[in-house]
């Protein structure tokens, strides 16, 4: 599996309850934390450098080396690579269940569905199930580095850190794990009608800090006595922008 975090731990989970044997490859910036729960769980974790997407050495390239050859050494019968970013299932996933669940959950009343995006499965699922029962705004959230906030307000997939003579071989532009991309995925490109066939999907996005984020999880500490992560925090202030947008009423 190509993880950084929430998908792979449930997937070791899904695996040890079926007996499965599960391998992880994910960057080695991702929090200690993460790697000791999928070790806890049973999971093989392989870290390594973090990587272009055009480089052999990505993490989602290195997983899908390894599956190919564990099918070459003929140590297991079957091998599955997830390929999360890019495996359809992920979308239908979340239209077929995420996506009815909140609806369900929310009993009809939604307005607007806010969310960040590592392969934008999620976001792009949930948002065409919407899309079809009422008409709920969806918006992406999205983080400093990332290209999505460009590709879905102006079309295009690009971020300021990747100006001329600016961009680093290694850029760390969040704090936040998991979300925001510097290419378009096919999970997320289902949310845009320019790429989906002209089906309503994604309708505009909104930026948010790492320093936003970081303080909306002390004031969610604070004030709920929920701990919450920087991805789940980002969710919240988008939330509260986007909430803004709308104004009173929704």
């Amino acid at each position: 599996l190509d993880a950084s975090g929430s998908t792979g731990i449930s997937l070791a989970l899904a695996a040890a309850e079926r007996d499965y044997r599960m391998v992880v490859v994910m960057p080695d910036d991702q929090a200690a934390e993460k790697v000791e729960l999928l070790r806890r769980f049973g999971a093989v974790v392989e870290l390594v450098r973090p990587a272009s997407i055009s480089s052999p050495d990505h993490y989602v390239n290195v997983a899908r080396r390894r599956a190919d050859e564990l099918r070459s050494s003929g140590e297991a019968a079957c091998v599955l690579f997830a390929d999360q970013f890019e495996n359809p299932a992920n979308f239908r996933a979340h239209f077929e269940g995420t996506g009815p669940e909140l609806w369900k959950q929310c009993g009809g009343l939604l307005d607007a569905f806010v969310m960040s995006a590592g392969t934008g499965g999620t976001l792009s699922g949930v948002g065409r199930f919407l899309k079809g029962v009422a008409p709920v705004s969806v918006f992406l959230a999205d983080v400093p580095g990332s290209s999505l906030y460009n590709k879905v307000v102006h079309g295009v997939l690009y971020a300021w850190e990747q100006a001329e003579r600016t961009v680093r071989r290694h850029r760390t532009d969040t704090i936040a794990e998991g979300i925001g991309l510097d290419r378009l995925t096919m999970n997320f490109a289902r949310g845009l009608p320019e790429h989906n066939g002209g089906v309503p999907g994604i309708d505009g996005a909104v930026r948010v800090s790492d320093q936003e984020a970081l303080e909306m999880a002390h004031y969610v500490l604070a004030h709920e006595g929920l701990f919450i992560g920087s991805s789940a925090a980002v969710n919240c202030v988008a939330a509260c922008k986007v909430a803004g947008r709308l104004g009173p009423g929704h």
